[in-house]
């Protein structure tokens, strides 16, 4: 919460109580003008949010008692008893609401470059199955954040249109109850030049129905140490996509109705089933091994791995014709990505030639990675799930690998931390986020994220195993 919120919250409670016995030992006029000022600082220079409407029906009630010199809890048992219960109600939900949406604050990035934004727009050959339409092809839009060289510049909103429209449609709430996400400040500037030098670019993939571009804390601070992130909105997949001419594409229930349905649901409960009954690794890959081959996931996986290749293909005209040009070192391409979108990373590793590492942040690995050898350096990054929730990435690597493999757990996470989400929502029953600070999740993500890049893209020297010894909260292992 904002400071004048927090002084009209805590002013307003402790009135309240002070009213209740006329303790508070003051003319009216001193806390009526107290009130009008903080609400005024508020509004002009914090701004009005809904979330703050119980607290300004609270400051309106009190100045009105305050001017009428009305004293609560006078009268009857019943009175007293309506006044308690009212209380009872309200100061919970005046405190909880701008608590749990509050204009949070992003983490500041600690690199040397300041980070800037970009759209562009990729109209493909590639049939687009998802709609009905046999013509419609496959049209992704690209959000690049790269080191930028600032010239006043302002930074950008916090989520585009697009974005907030879809997370509206999601969750079933009207777009303006997302307005207050205006308050934020992010750390993007919006449309500078690109920095001096050529950088390293890493292709993210975001979750499944997620904000594309919902990874401001992760992104902002890779961006900050020297590299371009091509942060592809996989059309229809995420929540909605913004596109050039003002159009917004939204999350296609109808195709996942269609495609998610009995069977798919059938084959996730038989799964998990004889996984459970399993009492031996060799069991535990029976039980799964259909699953994890032909799921839906799976189909998805191979879908995202195509737009990630597909934005490879384009790395080298954008290197010559757009902002970007001159200034893409086009030898060294990384891949990352989060739930499905992790998936499609260590995908398009083994699709993609051109791709030297990449990272997997708590995604099962659906689809080929069953039959293969690892020969790129490859890193995982798993949240701590409890004992209940099946492990079936310690079965789908069972190939081995040539090239560096390392698994990294975050203790205390679950698989929110790696979202912007336990910011927007701070109640943890509603933000599926872990115990850990938030911050300190993104911390260590980007931490080891970046080293394992430094490393295998740019071969500066480090050490992935000590971060464990800098961060309690994180176990990495590596595998020969």
């Amino acid at each position: 919460m904002r400071i004048f919120e927090i002084i009209l919250l805590s002013t307003s409670t402790i009135f309240l109580f002070l009213m209740a016995t006329r303790s508070y030992g003051l003319t009216k006029r001193i806390p009526l003008l107290f009130f009008s000022s903080v609400l005024l600082a508020h509004f002009l220079l914090e701004g009005y949010r809904w979330q703050m409407v119980p607290t300004y029906l609270i400051i309106v009630i009190l100045s009105w008692c305050l001017f009428k010199e009305y004293q609560f809890f006078k009268g009857n048992w019943f009175k007293k008893s309506m006044y308690a219960v009212s209380l009872i109600i309200i100061l919970p939900i005046a405190w909880g609401l701008p608590y749990a949406l509050s204009a949070f604050n992003l983490p500041k990035p600690t690199g040397k470059y300041k980070a800037g934004s970009q759209y562009l727009y990729l109209k493909t050959n590639q049939d687009e199955i998802i709609t009905p339409k046999t013509a419609d092809k496959r049209a992704l839009m690209i959000k690049v954040w790269y080191p930028a060289s600032l010239n006043n510049e302002k930074t950008e909103p916090y989520l585009n249109d697009g974005d907030r429209a879809g997370f509206a449609k999601k969750y079933r709430l009207p777009a303006s109850v997302f307005n207050y996400l205006d308050y934020v400040k992010t750390h993007t500037f919006i449309n500078p030049s690109i920095a001096k030098g050529k950088f390293p670019v890493l292709i993210f993939s975001h979750g499944y129905y997620s904000n594309a571009s919902g990874y401001y804390a992760l992104i902002e601070e890779i961006v900050s140490h020297g590299y371009i992130v091509m942060n592809i909105n996989h059309t229809y997949e995420s929540t909605g996509a913004l596109f050039p001419n003002g159009e917004i594409k939204l999350y296609s229930t109808a195709y996942d109705k269609e495609h998610n349905n009995k069977e798919m649901a059938e084959m996730t409960w038989n799964a998990i089933q004889n996984y459970k009954k399993a009492t031996n690794s060799n069991e535990q890959y029976t039980a799964i091994e259909n699953f994890i081959r032909n799921y839906i996931a799976t189909e998805i996986t191979l879908r995202w791995s195509k737009d990630i290749s597909l934005v490879v293909d384009e790395l080298e005209k954008w290197n010559k014709s757009t902002f970007l040009a001159k200034h893409i070192d086009t030898s060294k391409i990384g891949v990352f990505g989060h739930s499905q979108g992790g998936a499609a990373a260590g995908q398009a590793l083994l699709d993609d030639k051109r791709i030297k590492a990449g990272i997997n942040i708590d995604g099962v690995q659906w689809g080929a990675m069953l039959d293969t050898v690892l020969t790129k350096p490859f890193l995982l990054i798993s949240s701590e799930w409890d004992s209940s929730h099946p492990n079936f990435n310690k079965l789908i690597y069972h190939k081995g690998n040539t090239s560096a493999f390392y698994k990294a757990k975050i203790l205390h996470s679950r698989h929110s931390n790696f979202m912007d989400i336990p910011l927007m929502i701070k109640l943890q029953f509603l933000n599926e986020a872990g115990t850990i600070n938030p911050n300190k999740a993104f911390e260590i993500t980007t931490a080891i994220t970046l080293q394992f890049f430094d490393k295998y893209l740019s071969g500066k020297p480090s050490d992935l195993l000590q971060l464990a010894s800098k961060y309690p909260e994180l176990e990495v292992i590596r595998f020969e």
